[in-house]
Order: C-alpha cells, then sequence, then structure tokens
C-alpha cells in the first residue's frame, strides 16, 4: 500500500508537471503564490469596500424610506424609446448577468494563463477602490433630491403602488446586501454604474479589443433596455456613462500600479517567463 508521502508525490508531480495536461493546476498554484504578498498587503483596503456596501445599501433603503409618492417625470428617453413588453422585461437582467460573468472571467484569467503579468488582487483592489468613490457621490446626490421612480409599479394609484418601507425591512435588507423594493429614483443609476465599471475594467485586463468590442455592444444595449422597461430615467444612465470613467481615470492617476508597487517586482515576473520559454 502506498504511504502518504509517496501518494503526496505522485499526485504533485501528475498535478503539477510541465508539460502535464493538468498543467493549469499549477499555473493557478503559482500565481496563487505571487497573490498572496498582494492579498497581504491589500486586504484590509479590500474588506472595508466590502463593507462599505452595508452603508450603500442603508443610504439606498433609507432613500426610499422617506420618498414621498408623486407622479413619474417627463423623460426624454421614454418619448423615444419605446417601452418594452412586460413579458421580456428579463433581457435587462440576462445582459447584466453576461456582463458580470465576462467580468469576473477576466478577473480570474491570470490563475488560468502563466503568461500573464496583471493579477487578480490588484483588478479586485482598483475596482472596489472606484466603485466605493461612485456610490459616494450617488449618496450625496440622491439624498438632495426625492425623485419620483419612473417604473409603472410605482404608479401613484394606491392598488399599483407598494405599501411604505418599514425599518426592519430597512435593516434586514442592508445587511443582506439587499436593496428594498422601494420606489423612488436614486440618481444615478446604481445597475449602469456597475456595466460601465466592468466594461473600463475589461478596457484595462481584458486583453483582445474583440472582447472590448463585444462588451461595448452589451453595456450600450443594456443602457437601452433600462429605457424601454422604465427602470431608470435617461438622466440617472447618462450620469453613470461620464461620472463613473471621470473617477476611473483620477483613480489611475492617484494609484497607477492598483496599489502594487511592483515596479521590481514586475521585472521579476517577466524575466521568470523570459527563461521558462528558454
Amino acid at each position: 500500500m502506498l504511504s502518504m508521502k509517496h501518494l503526496w508525490k505522485w499526485t504533485s508531480s501528475l498535478l503539477f508537471q510541465k508539460d502535464n495536461s493538468c498543467s493549469i493546476f499549477r499555473t493557478a498554484f503559482e500565481q496563487w503564490e505571487r497573490e498572496r504578498p498582494i492579498l497581504a498587503k491589500n486586504y484590509k483596503f479590500i474588506i472595508t469596500c466590502i463593507m462599505f456596501q452595508c452603508i450603500h445599501n442603508l443610504a439606498a433603503n433609507l432613500a426610499r424610506f422617506v420618498h414621498i409618492t408623486q407622479t413619474p417625470l417627463y423623460d426624454l428617453g421614454f418619448a423615444i424609446v419605446p417601452p418594452l413588453n412586460p413579458k421580456y422585461d428579463f433581457a435587462c437582467d440576462l445582459v447584466f448577468s453576461i456582463c458580470t460573468v465576462i467580468t469576473v472571467v477576466v478577473w480570474l484569467s491570470p490563475f488560468f494563463d502563466r503568461k500573464s503579468i496583471i493579477f487578480s488582487t490588484g483588478i479586485l483592489a482598483r475596482f472596489l477602490g472606484v466603485l466605493v468613490l461612485a456610490q459616494s457621490l450617488r449618496i450625496l446626490t440622491f439624498v438632495m433630491t426625492d425623485l419620483p421612480g419612473p417604473s409603472p409599479r410605482c404608479n401613484i394609484e394606491p392598488k399599483r403602488y407598494d405599501e411604505r418601507l418599514t425599518t426592519n425591512d430597512i435593516s434586514l435588507s442592508s445587511l443582506l446586501g439587499m436593496f428594498s423594493r422601494g420606489c423612488g429614483e436614486l440618481v444615478f443609476s446604481s445597475r449602469m454604474m456597475l456595466v460601465v465599471l466592468f466594461l473600463l475594467t475589461i478596457k484595462k485586463y481584458g486583453g483582445k479589443k474583440i472582447f472590448l468590442g463585444i462588451f461595448v455592444v452589451l453595456a450600450l444595449l443594456y443602457s437601452f433596455l433600462l429605457i424601454a422597461a422604465r427602470r431608470e430615467y435617461t438622466l440617472s444612465i447618462f450620469m453613470a456613462w461620464y461620472v463613473v470613467p471621470l473617477l476611473w481615470i483620477a483613480y489611475g492617476k492617484k494609484f497607477p500600479d492598483d496599489g502594487i508597487e511592483p515596479a521590481n517586482f514586475m521585472k521579476q515576473q517577466k524575466s521568470e517567463l523570459k527563461h521558462t520559454k528558454l
């Protein structure tokens, strides 16, 4: 019977052998070893950004709690774009899900590409940093002015308007990272904010331009779907399209290296790749 030592030796050679078909595990393991010191340096920042999501959710739910029922505003986008049939309303969520999956794949791609010189920790830190800045501006924006929600379910008629939220709805939803189904437009659009941020992440880390082109089409399609489904005012979508890129550029000027500081570290990784090819 094989001892545990021999079993581990055999398994390791199977998974991490250079020319083995299972070398993907070896690549992921090596990438994790490179990520560990970067994660150790940035984990407090990442955790803080994740915890900020509760603050953002709480502020959004409070804004919906104090919302006063009003007639929806006139919107140029609503006048131009015909309403989406309710049975096709799922298209908004479908496009958003596709954008999310593509971004997650790009985020994890360094673990499956030996030639990669980017780091998943750096991608996550930049994404969360810009997200928190955008959400902070969003909170400041929607607490200043209470706008009526554009959704048909937020119609002022009592039969169509949701019941007023309770404090339990707010606290529970905020802790669970959820938004209550209250009414009121929170400028600017959180959905569009995320999709634009996904797009900027793909542009910086995605590699091939064809993926960027596909994602641009998806982002534009999502914008029109939100308007057609009457989920967001055109103003909210337009603001997300210019606010998030400006924050991304400003963040990049302040933290050009994703907070990693690896000028020498990156050179070392490139030299290792050259030696590997030789």
